[in-house]
């Protein structure tokens, strides 16, 4: 496959990093009028045409109603409690901590294998407040992150620290974030009731697959520490 360009790839992994940093932040941060103006700064014009084009409109529409609502704050306030606050199944869903969804308690090895992840990455991704290591906002901050290195390596022709960073990627998100963050989207997009929440939680596993399919694309179309991109 004909390699592509450093530029190019330092620009899709800005892109794909800003993404993952732009869901964490809706699944960690309280909705108010000043992040939804930020949301909207952030997403920019929206192309359906394009991959995931129809999920970010949806996302997008529902920020700019919220904006036109006195009362959508308050409501989307409660809403981010009842959805990711574990409160009670029975309330609103099991809270957004991997080792929660995969294995029905906190804690144990799927936690201590998060830790190892982020300690082995030489990354320590911002934690939502009073929330521990595998909470989805700080996985999808982890990828941010590493997405970032990554673009850096491409624009200093790094290539050897880029793919590792794309390798890392990878793992990360076949050992963790695929193994679960889709079921658990699934689940809780079934029991939100507002239009915001259920476009999160539809984009955010839809992204993380189309992410999986780019890494693919990455290592496919860079040979092995090439010096020809």
């Amino acid at each position: 496959m004909r390699t592509t360009s450093a530029a190019i790839l330092a620009e899709n992994a800005g892109r794909r990093g800003r993404t993952y940093w732009l869901l964490a932040r809706g699944f960690a941060e309280a909705p108010s009028r000043a992040f939804f103006g930020e949301l909207i700064a952030s997403l920019g014009p929206v192309n359906t045409a394009e991959a995931l084009g129809g999920e970010t409109a949806n996302l997008a529409d529902a920020v700019q109603a919220a904006l036109g609502e006195d009362v959508a704050s308050d409501e989307l306030a409660i809403e981010f409690t009842r959805l990711f606050g574990g409160i009670s199944e029975s309330y609103g869903s099991v809270p957004p901590f991997e080792s929660v969804v995969r294995t029905g308690h906190w804690g144990g090895d799927c936690v201590l294998a998060v830790t190892s992840s982020y300690a082995d990455a030489d990354i320590v991704p911002p934690l939502p407040e009073a929330s521990p290591v595998d909470h989805l906002a700080a996985e999808l901050r982890f990828l941010a992150i590493a997405c970032q290195r990554e673009a850096e390596a491409w624009e200093e022709g790094n290539i050897r620290s880029a793919m590792d960073c794309v390798a890392r990627e990878r793992e990360f998100l076949d050992q963790h974030v695929l193994c679960w963050v889709p079921k658990y989207c699934q689940s809780t997009e079934r029991v939100a009731a507002t239009p915001f929440y259920k476009a999160l939680l539809t984009l955010t596993p839809r992204a993380c697959l189309l992410d999986r399919e780019d890494i693919d694309a990455i290592q496919e179309s860079v040979p092995a520490f090439s010096t020809d991109v």
